[in-house]
């Protein structure tokens, strides 16, 4: 019998280890989702999770044929069994939207307060769009504070096909015409505690686009990469690997079929909790959020921009921006005074640079304190305000959300009134403030969820501008900051400030730097509304602006959340003086303008570290084809404005901004059409040509519009281009010589003196003259840019108003005008809303290039028109001097006939 009993123990060990090794076996490593994603992984915490623990399988290095040594440190050796015990669902009902689910299970995870009842609405929303809730089935959760379309009702026909796996319960998401997979979170369980959500679903393919705001290329290849990206606003100079001061948890993923068809989809969790979003080969993502529930939002496409318009249908479109915002934007931490203030502006003068918008820092405050200024060193400075406005120009001030808590009572009314108004944040449990440190010393923070926050915004901010009338806000160290962890008191004990799980945030607390989660807010804990400080915070300074100056806000924030763009303009935060950071520069704007902040551009020269001649004059150039253009260093730094340096870079500068004002009607038409019908302004070059897989990993080349591709020199020392000119018809902008060869690598010619700018075949581009800043120069004569396609056909359009009213379309109050060649030797200019006319204009110069055949006669409006030039070596017709308004009529054509 003891023998017996040994082998049925034996028999039992066996079985039980049997069992475990078929639950734990792997193929391979790409096929792990880790278990313990906490920092102290051990064989022993692994398995008392009751989950897998193995070293990752090395790999035979294909050159040498022996086993790689290097193993990647994200690869986890504790993951998920695959009978790892999850939920199964209980009961379906058919509803109005949809399906609502009830899921069960009956053990708990390993994280506590695991919940065990769920509820799952599928939402049919739109034949493009379809909408997982997760949530708790007997406990309301908090849930972002963000409007978004209500679905009642379930669309009739969709792009996709859903699918239900009962028991373990998992999701699969196909499109329809393909069977591609779009989501499929079969590949690991679902964990949903009350500070633990964690699912993960299958990638289309290894390419993956978005999930901001982090410092990286624009495409995320993880064929043999394991990537680890936090969502946590924090106040850091941009570094790879770090958590920076916005949150976008949307990504764009291309999707390739066995017919070689390109679709793209894209997904959203809208949720505002501390998270990780996991990467691996498989290829999969993995998102871990901290709070909230999962409300995730698929799209499907199928172009990259029809995946972008979807996105913004939820989110919001961005802002249509002032005119003047367009311009050339100039600032320093550290003119220090007045003197080298106005030193600054009449240097600029003098050397004859475009210039639009001044702006000064904290510098200029008196003791840092937010709406002042310092009066010793800084008098006069409304005049100088008023003496630049009066010039056309405009001025925008800092603002940081840090309010000086420590002035004597009644000498300091952004504070008192605040206090009054019970605006400020508070302690856990407690109606005390909570107070933190930034640049003014002991400071107390808005909550700008508080309903009476904006109308305590609005008229500090107006009380202030009474003084000093400036035309826009810059609102900085909005993450929120602060120089002391969490607060002067320091923070609670409570799983708040300490969960039992904290994402892979820099300094290692959800508090380093910023406020403590436990801190109360009015519509919810800091530990839920910290991503999005920075979202109300711009949301009450726009509605600020629109009331005090009663025309177009113009915001500029550093931090951001989904939905932003509404409100805001953005720009890249704390750079810094090295080739390195301007090639950052591409991927950061081309990545916000999908994250539906489309006027963003970097601190151009660099914010940090004393520039160079050479790398200021390549930024320069560079920065003339960002959407938002502000040249921006740092105290102690060494001047950068243009005029700073030597003559022959002053020309080169100049002629970039010159550049860049000529095109500022196509500028403008563009921000207009994102406002409107949901187009990026600027995007990668994969967008318009997805069948080329030579573009899909291009981010240091860019497309403004549809029509110019920029192709910058990045690289010290370098005096040519390694670019790709993608398989189309293209012109050297603005010489106007036709590309010769297309479809491939080409190495550029790039001194100093040049950027590589292409304007496409088949588009018009609106130009203007350009004049000392964009107020006067509104009044100056249009060209049209005409590029012919092969095939002698292009098209472009233009929209102008007045570029400071908010409600010119409600109104009515602007022109709209397309314009189109035909037979390649026919322009019809069409004006179809010509009620703005407080401005002229007049219709100058018109170039048409590709005109392969010598041009024999020329009429405009069906009569001779002798003012025009034919450049046989490059194939270019000038038609000049022409002074048509360009709204005088609804139709107006200019055409010439060729030389038999």
């Amino acid at each position: 019998m003891a023998h017996l009993s040994i082998i049925l123990i034996f028999s039992i060990i066996f079985l039980t280890s049997y069992s475990y090794c078929q639950q734990c076996e792997q193929s391979s490593d790409v096929a792990r989702f880790d278990c313990y994603p906490e920092s102290d992984a051990s064989q022993d915490k692994c398995l008392a999770r009751h989950c897998c623990w193995k070293a990752p399988l090395t790999k035979t290095n294909s050159t040498t044929k022996q086993p790689n040594t290097f193993i990647d440190v994200n690869i986890p050796y504790c993951y998920y069994p695959k009978d790892f015990g999850t939920y199964f669902v209980q009961k379906t009902d058919q509803t109005d939207f949809g399906q609502r689910i009830q899921l069960n299970k009956s053990d708990t995870a390993y994280m506590p307060h695991d919940i065990t009842s769920l509820t799952v609405d599928l939402i049919y929303e739109t034949e493009q769009r379809f909408r997982i809730r997760i949530y708790d089935s007997i406990y309301r959760r908090y849930e972002v504070p963000m409007k978004v379309p209500v679905i009642e009702k379930k669309v009739n026909t969709t792009d996709y096909e859903v699918k239900i796996t009962e028991k373990p319960f998992s999701i699969l998401v196909t499109r329809k015409s393909t069977g591609v997979i779009l989501f499929d979170s079969s590949v690991s369980p679902l964990i949903f505690a009350d500070q633990f959500i964690k699912f993960s679903t299958r990638l289309s393919s290894s390419l993956v686009y978005g999930l901001g705001e982090h410092r990286q290329p624009l495409a995320m290849n993880v064929t043999e990469q394991w990537k680890k990206l936090t969502f946590w606003s924090r106040d850091f100079p941009p570094v790879q690997n770090t958590n920076l001061y916005g949150v976008h948890p949307f990504h764009l993923n291309p999707e390739f079929d066995k017919n070689e068809q390109v679709n793209f989809h894209g997904q959203f969790l809208l949720n505002s909790n501390g998270m990780d979003i996991d990467l691996q080969p498989l290829p999969a993502i993995t998102y871990t959020t901290i709070g909230g529930i999962i409300d995730l939002y698929i799209f499907t496409g199928p172009t990259a921009q029809d995946v972008i318009k979807q996105y913004w249908d939820i989110i919001g479109n961005p802002t249509m921006p002032p005119f003047w915002s367009l311009g050339f934007h100039l600032c320093r931490y550290g003119y220090n005074t007045i003197e080298n203030l106005l030193e600054t502006i009449q240097r600029m003068h003098d050397a004859d640079f475009p210039f639009d918008v001044q702006w000064t820092d904290i510098d200029t405050m008196s003791s840092y304190l937010d709406f002042t200024y310092d009066q010793k060193n800084f008098h006069g400075l409304a005049d100088l305000v008023r003496a630049l406005q009066s010039d056309g120009k405009h001025y925008v001030n800092i603002i940081d959300p840090g309010i000086s808590s420590v002035q004597s009572s009644g000498s300091y009314p952004p504070y008192d009134d605040g206090v009054k108004k019970g605006i400020f944040i508070t302690k856990f449990n407690s109606t005390e403030i909570i107070t933190g440190k930034v640049w003014p010393g002991v400071t107390a923070f808005p909550d700008f969820t508080n309903p009476n926050s904006i109308e305590w915004w609005t008229n500090v901010a107006s009380a202030y501008h009474d003084i000093v009338p400036f035309d826009g806000m810059w609102i900085d160290m909005n993450e929120p900051s602060n120089f002391v962890d969490g607060s002067m008191d320091g923070c609670t004990s409570n799983n708040l400030d300490n969960p039992p799980f904290v994402p892979n945030v820099l300094g290692g607390t959800l508090y380093s730097k910023t406020l403590c989660p436990s801190a109360q807010q009015y519509l919810s804990s800091h530990y839920n509304l910290h991503n999005m400080f920075g979202y109300f915070e711009a949301m009450a300074s726009n509605a600020a602006l629109k009331t005090i100056r009663k025309k177009r806000p113009f915001v500029l924030t550093r931090s951001s959340y989904a939905g932003s763009g509404q409100f805001t303009a953005h720009w890249t935060g704390d750079n810094r003086a090295t080739f390195d950071d301007m090639y950052f520069s591409i991927p950061a704007i081309l990545s916000f303008n999908m994250f539906g902040i489309t006027h963003v551009g970097a601190d151009i020269c660099g914010f940090g570290l004393d520039t160079t001649e050479e790398l200021c004059t390549r930024w320069m150039q560079l920065g003339a084809f960002y959407p938002f253009m502000r040249n921006h260093n740092d105290l102690g730094q060494k001047d950068q404005d243009p005029a700073s340096f030597s003559w022959e870079a002053q020309q080169i500068m100049k002629q970039a901004l010159i550049m860049r004002y000529a095109l500022v009607p196509f500028w403008y038409t563009l921000h207009h059409e994102a406002a409107m019908i949901s187009r990026t302004i600027v995007q990668p070059v994969f967008f318009e040509f997805p069948g080329d897989e030579n573009t899909y990993n291009i981010d240091q080349q860019f497309l403004i519009g549809r029509a110019i591709l920029v192709s910058p020199n990045l690289k010290a020392g370098a005096t040519s281009v390694h670019a790709y000119i993608p398989s189309d018809v293209w012109y050297e902008f603005p010489s106007g010589v036709k590309v010769p060869n297309v479809g491939i690598y080409t190495d550029l010619d790039a001194p100093l003196s040049k950027i590589n700018a292409h304007v496409r075949g088949g588009f018009i581009v609106p130009m203007q003259t350009p004049g000392a800043n964009l107020m006067i120069g509104r009044g100056n004569p249009f060209t049209l840019l005409i590029a012919q396609s092969q095939w002698g056909n292009a098209s472009g359009n233009l929209f102008w108003d007045d570029g400071d009213s908010t409600d010119s379309i409600e109104t009515k109050t602007y022109n709209y005008l397309e314009f189109s060649l035909t037979d390649a030797n026919r322009v019809t200019m069409n004006a179809f809303v010509t009620n703005y006319k407080d401005s002229p204009m007049r219709l100058d110069i018109v170039k048409v290039l590709g005109v392969n055949k010598p041009v024999n006669s020329v009429n405009v409006n069906g009569k001779t028109y002798k003012s025009f030039l034919y450049n046989i070596p490059d194939q270019i017709l000038l038609v000049y001097g022409l002074d048509l308004d360009m709204i005088a009529q609804a139709s107006q054509v200019i055409e010439w006939t060729f030389t038999n």
